[in-house]
Formats: structure tokens, sequence, C-alpha cells
């Protein structure tokens, strides 16, 4: 089973958006040229946006047609730079993870997955694709660790401080130290954004059960 992500089809629609953006833009800065317009800022800003929306949208459509392929081996996920494998066999649990909210849960906008092994899927993941996971995954440090920022101290969780005995080195130990914090800190290994889903996350859980459930290598 081929999962298409809805991040997939909303990239036409920022190009389109992009465009229409760009151009009333051009024109409105172009008649006001010799007027001095206290607009101008306003007009120019838009122009910003417009090209913005339109990287957006083009990294989009260039972006996989797929993310993900069921099959009874397990999870296959792809990206641009390549991909990696999650055996049916591996997973201990599936599920939508959350934080505390004052006295409540809220639901992350991710599906997590708790492995009950981890060498199978960094075995079979590419270096680019482990680097784009690890970056990708700055906003959930941020949401561990309040004290973090973008570009400052979720930077640094690329080496956490974390005891772990493994074989692995570079990016590979950088990916399998942050599944170990992750797995600390919300429950879980390795966790997929509600943009490369095709449908609500708690109903991709409920499919990636059924599967898992249903498959005859799963154990």
């Amino acid at each position: 089973m081929l999962i298409r992500p809805i991040a997939k089809r909303n990239g036409m629609t920022f190009t389109i958006v992009a465009a229409v953006l760009i151009f009333s833009s051009i024109i409105a800065l172009l008649s006001i040229a010799n007027n001095n317009s206290l607009y101008f800022p306003l007009f120019a800003g838009s122009l910003v946006v417009g090209f913005i929306l339109l990287l957006v949208g083009i990294v989009k459509i260039n972006d996989v047609d797929y993310r993900f392929s069921l099959t009874n081996e397990g999870i296959h996920y792809f990206t641009s730079r390549g991909g990696f494998t999650i055996l049916w066999q591996d997973i201990q649990r599936i599920d939508i993870p959350r934080i505390n909210d004052g006295l409540a849960l809220k639901d992350l906008p991710y599906i997590g997955i708790r492995l009950n092994q981890r060498e199978n899927l960094i075995n079979s993941a590419s270096l680019p694709t482990l680097s784009h996971m690890l970056l990708e995954q700055r906003a959930l440090i941020m949401l561990t660790d309040p004290n973090s920022t973008l570009y400052g101290n979720a930077d640094n969780m690329l080496y956490p401080n974390i005891k772990v005995t493994h074989k692995y080195k570079g990016l590979q130990a950088m990916f399998i130290n942050r599944m170990h914090y992750l797995h600390d800190t919300l429950g879980y290994d390795i966790y997929f954004p509600e943009d490369d889903l095709d449908r609500p996350a708690a109903e991709f859980v409920t499919l990636l059960r059924q599967f898992k459930t249903h498959c005859p290598r799963s154990v």
C-alpha cells in the first residue's frame, strides 16, 4: 500500500498562490514607483512572501510522490534523499505522542513508533536520510527542552548526553543517540509529522496497527 503525503498535494496550491501574489505585488509596486507611497513596504513584503511561498511550493512538488509503502515486511519510508525500512517485528508500539499541557495531555502533530530494537532501521537508512531526520526533529527537541531554540540548544541535541553502547559512528551514532533521547523523553524512537500522512494521525495509527496485526512476519 502506497501513502501519498498530504504536503505533496499542497505543493501546487502553494505555487499558484505564490505566482498570484508575486504578480500582483509587482504590478502594485510599479504603479506606486513614482509616488513615494506609504504602501511600498507592504507591497515589497508581499513580494518577499510570494517568493518564499514559491520556493516552498517547488520543494513540495519536487518531493517524492509517495512517503510510505506498507508491505508484509514493514514500513518503507521514502524521501528525496533516500529512505529506510522499519520491520513490523521490530515495532513495540504505535501511537500519537503526547506532552503535559497544564493538567491535561496534548497530542503532538506526529505519529510515534517505539522499537524493541533499532539496528535494522539504522542499517537500512541512507546517511542523507538520517541527516534530514535529525534536522526535522529539532521541533521535538524544543518541546522536550523549554530552554532550547530552533538554532540554539536544539542543535546541541545532535550530541545528547546519553550513555549508550553501540557500534555506530558519525551520523548513525548521532541518530541512534537521538532515538534514545526521544525514547526517554516522549516514549517513542521514531517520529513522522502529520504532513507525511494521507489521513488524520489517529486513522493512520489504526492503519499501521492493522498491518502489524495481520502481517505474517510480525512477532
